[in-house]
Formats: C-alpha cells, sequence, structure tokens
C-alpha cells in the first residue's frame, strides 16, 4: 500500500514502481508499517519528518512541569495569620507538583521548646493535607522536614 506525499491513498504498488515514484518526485520512499499485510509505505521527506517529530518532542518537553524542591522557613512562635499564609504558600507549590522543604529554626531561649516542633511540623502537614517524605531531620537550631502532596 502505498500514501503520496499529499496523504492520497495509491493503492497497491510494486517495490519497483513505489520507488520510482518516490525518486521521480525528489523524496523519500518510507516503510511506515512492515508488519502489516500489504506493508504501508509513505513517499515523503524523510529528513522533515525526523525534524518536525523533533520539534514536537522538544515542544512537549518544554511544557512539561519539572519538580522542584520549595522551601519554606517558619519559628517557632510564628503568629497564626502568618502561619495561614506560609500554609496557603504550601498548598500552591504542592498543587503545581513540587516538594516542600519546611524548615524551623529555633533562635535563643527558643530551643528550650525543641520538643514542641515535631507537633508543629504534624499540625502543617494535616493542614496542607500531605505527606512526610522522610522523618523528621535535626542540623542544631533547625528542624526540617519534606512535604510531598497527598497524592503521591
Amino acid at each position: 500500500m502505498l500514501i503520496s506525499e499529499d496523504g492520497q491513498a495509491l493503492g497497491k504498488v510494486s517495490r519497483d514502481q513505489a520507488l520510482y515514484l518516490a525518486h521521480e518526485s525528489g523524496l523519500d520512499l518510507v516503510l511506515l508499517n512492515a508488519n502489516q499485510t500489504p506493508p504501508l509505505a509513505k513517499i515523503m521527506d524523510h529528513g522533515k519528518y525526523l525534524y518536525a517529530q523533533q520539534k514536537q518532542e522538544s515542544k512537549q518537553k518544554a511544557h512539561a512541569h519539572q519538580t522542584e524542591l520549595k522551601e519554606v522557613r517558619l519559628g517557632i512562635k510564628i503568629g497564626e495569620h502568618d502561619l495561614e499564609v506560609k500554609v496557603a504558600q504550601i498548598n500552591k507549590f504542592l498543587a503545581r507538583g513540587d516538594r516542600v522543604k519546611v524548615t524551623v529554626q529555633l533562635r535563643g531561649r527558643e530551643m528550650m521548646f525543641r520538643d514542641r516542633v515535631p507537633a508543629f511540623l504534624e499540625k502543617i502537614k494535616l493542614e496542607t493535607n500531605s505527606g512526610f517524605e522522610k522523618e523528621l531531620e535535626k542540623l542544631g537550631n533547625r528542624f526540617s522536614v519534606i512535604l510531598i502532596g497527598s497524592n503521591k
């Protein structure tokens, strides 16, 4: 089966006749489906076809969202409204498909309240309806956890 360069079906044509038609039009004979009986071939500019395929793949790749790691820093004494704003920001990041690293830094005498940090981060996890990627990480006076969306 042969298809011309303008998409018109030419029907069953011998291999030699198909090669002659392709050569006469200055184009290539491309075998599209060899498993089909009779095999399906098309007269086309193979270089242009490959270029168009490559452009389409690069366009799809450009529109695909790469997952990023965003960071939100908080203090243990954060106000209720400020916490709501941060939670809304975390929700926005999670909705885009990003992972969010929530860091709580304790300063000075706040280190006395380090036992409150896990409950504080659990509260944020519940408010954002997300999950922890790994356990709470302690590094000096900083406590951090990575949140991932609930659908992952």
